[in-house]
């Protein structure tokens, strides 16, 4: 068990994703189907991945299924005037 671990979120990665669906299954299974196979909100793209830590346990994973960046391409796609506002204030925040 690793220890003095802070509370909370950390990345530990990214899943690529070019189906629009993440899958989850047991290694020794691959190959064959999926146990669980979720649809993201957006479709395609890069989707964080975090450990949720609590009292030097890992409680969690948490694959965030809207990112920031997605927001922003589906406003793209509706509504071109409200990129650059956005876009603008991604490139202040990162």
């Amino acid at each position: 068990m690793r220890k003095n671990i802070k509370n909370g979120l950390f990345k530990i990665g990214e899943i690529a994703v070019d189906s629009g669906q993440i899958a989850l299954a047991d290694p020794c299974n691959m190959g064959k189907d999926p146990d669980l196979t979720v649809s993201t909100n957006f479709g395609d793209g890069m989707f964080p991945v975090f450990e949720d830590w609590e009292n030097n346990k890992r409680i969690a994973l948490v694959i965030p299924l809207e990112t920031e960046f997605h927001t922003i391409l589906k406003d793209m796609i509706t509504d071109p005037t409200k990129v650059k506002k956005k876009r603008v204030k991604v490139r202040v925040n990162d």
